[in-house]
């Protein structure tokens, strides 16, 4: 069985989506001009950056449940 804390889901809540959501749009977007102007080097490095940021990460970890992907 899964325990979880009422005060783990309420920080889980509160954190700040919205700047989440902003952050990794921005990083996707660099990565598509980086595509368009065929700079392939800065394109790879852009997606690692994707992989690593703590906005991309919270943000897949939202999304598993909502697709229902485990």
């Amino acid at each position: 069985m899964i325990r979880h804390s009422v005060k783990a889901s309420e920080s889980w809540k509160n954190l700040p989506w919205k700047k989440f959501r902003r952050d990794l749009f921005r990083l996707q977007r660099r990565v598509f001009k980086a595509v368009q102007a065929g700079n392939k080097r800065k394109a790879r490095f852009l997606q690692k950056l994707i992989l690593k940021s703590k906005a991309g990460r919270f943000l897949a970890i939202r999304q598993m449940p909502k697709l229902r992907i485990f």
